[in-house]
């Protein structure tokens, strides 16, 4: 059965795009393509589209999932350079698709929606947004709103680093105008932006002194080029790009098995965990170094980074592994728990994002006055990470327990969109002004999800960007991309409550 594509009196509705990353365009153009829906406004607080990959320029960044997963299914793009991307040629790519579409025309750039508040008598949302550029506030009603801002845009800056006189900056706000060319420069952190930046600057500065909070599971990136022969077989050879495709998306999916506690995935586990060990073993001979960089919690509890060059680079001569708690400081000097000082020209933050912050408090404000974030406290609570009650219309897309560990988030982002295309779709069908996710429809899925999570290693008690301050599991979906789409593939009117159109 096909979409329905307008109300019966041939009006579509309003709808209001939140972010320009992934998320927003992929709602925006499946909003034109799905249902010919034109009637959508895009909002966008940056100069540019992009989202994470507009704004994460710093040295070496690039994804860490394979390229030829890292697109869209329904814009293929055949020529990738390496098996994993650098960040310059994914913006390169969601510029051009977005040109495709035309969605440059429909975006307001530097603009900020500063808040949102449902009217339940007019069924409609009031957002607030302001124009960077000019400060200019206005106000725009919408029937719908999709959610694309993105679990990693707010940067984590701990507070000690204010004291800190010199150069200094997040991995997402990268200092491009500071030449790093024989400095003396600080990294603190060891997640996957500080793996990719240590390799990208240390053959350039003159000393490097790493600050390593928890060691990070590292398996070796196979990067390899994809020459004129790949980029032809993939543009020219019938269902070549596809079956490559495929393999590698369900290569990832079995992965998902190396993060389950039960017995009869204990293999997968202790496959990829002697991988890790085996290449560290192999990349840092010095026994004191490597015993530094020995995770000393359970595989996958935290993120596992890939990555060929990271462990050479901790090798060299100029770098200087710190295990030790920075417990102040002072000037251009980072004193250690332990009493040493490293005096520094530069500091970068790795420190990663405040990944738990969904929305800004008294933002979101849904029906009867309800301060949805304040509802929610620290626990979300959605359907799928995708709906909430008190907040009709309103589609949250990689929400609350919909990040992976092992695959693409593209595919999350599709699923999710599609859901959101349905649903539009089933009130134009007939004939609702507004569908408001159930109470039940929550409590069931979150339910679940906690019982599931339990089986799950990142449940364990070693703390992660995964997990809230109660040690509760938010961020992530438990399972494999596969089991999301089953459980979205339909539109389920019994979980939603409906209003006619007046």
């Amino acid at each position: 059965m096909g979409l329905t594509k307008t109300y019966k009196d041939g009006t579509t509705p309003v709808v209001a795009i939140i972010g320009a990353g992934f998320s927003g365009l992929c709602a925006a153009i499946r909003l034109q393509t799905q249902l010919d829906l034109k009637t959508f406004h895009v909002f966008e607080l940056e100069p540019d589209l992009g989202g994470t990959w507009w704004s994460n320029t710093y040295p070496g960044a690039a994804c860490d999932v394979a390229s030829i997963n890292y697109q869209f299914s329904f814009e293929p793009n055949y020529d990738w350079s390496h098996r994993f991307a650098p960040q310059a040629e994914i913006w390169a790519y969601m510029r051009r698709v977005a040109k495709k579409y035309n969605l440059y025309e429909k975006i307001r750039f530097r603009t900020e929606v500063t808040r949102m508040e449902w009217n339940q008598d007019r069924q409609k949302w009031i957002l607030d947004y302001m124009n960077l550029a000019t400060g200019e506030k206005s106000v725009m009603e919408a029937d719908i709103v999709l959610s694309g801002t993105g679990p990693l845009r707010i940067p984590q800056i701990p507070k000690q680093f204010e004291a800190f006189e010199g150069p200094k900056w997040h991995t997402a706000q990268w200092n491009h105008s500071f030449d790093l060319t024989n400095k003396r420069v600080a990294v603190v952190g060891s997640g996957a932006s500080a793996i990719q930046v240590v390799p990208a600057i240390v053959d350039k500065v003159k000393t490097l002194e790493f600050y390593q909070r928890t060691a990070t599971y590292i398996v070796p990136r196979r990067n390899g080029a994809y020459n004129g022969l790949w980029k032809f077989m993939f543009r020219y050879v019938p269902f070549f790009h596809f079956i490559y495709f495929k393999l590698n998306y369900y290569s990832s999916e079995w992965t998902i098995n190396a993060f389950s506690n039960k017995l009869i995935h204990r293999v997968p586990r202790m496959i990829v965990k002697m991988l890790a060990w085996v290449y560290r073993l192999w990349q840092v001979r010095n026994k004191a170094l490597r015993e530094k960089l020995t995770p000393k919690y359970d595989i996958g509890c935290r993120r596992i980074v890939v990555s060929s060059e990271y462990f050479p680079a901790l090798t060299k001569k100029n770098v200087n592994v710190h295990t030790e708690a920075i417990a102040g400081v002072k000037g251009n000097t980072l004193i250690l728990k332990d009493g040493s000082v490293q005096e520094v020209d530069a500091l970068v933050l790795a420190t990663g994002f405040k990944v738990q912050d969904v929305l800004p408090p008294n933002f979101l404000i849904g029906k009867n006055g309800v301060d949805v974030m304040e509802k929610w406290g620290k626990n979300p609570h959605t359907y799928y990470g995708l709906a909430t009650p008190y907040a009709p219309n309103m589609f949250f897309l990689l929400g609350p327990n919909t990040g992976l560990g092992h695959n693409s988030v593209l595919f999350m982002i599709e699923t999710q969109v599609e859901y959101a295309i349905k649903s539009i779709s089933y009130m134009m069908a007939k004939n609702l002004s507004s569908l408001e996710v159930t109470h039940k429809a929550c409590d069931d899925f979150i339910t679940d999800l906690d019982t599931k999570m339990q089986d799950k290693v990142w449940s364990s008690s070693c703390q992660s960007w995964y997990q809230n301050d109660e040690g509760r599991v938010t961020a992530l979906w438990w399972g494999s991309c596969g089991q999301y789409w089953w459980r979205l593939r339909k539109f389920h009117a019994d979980r939603f409550i409906g209003t006619r159109r007046i």
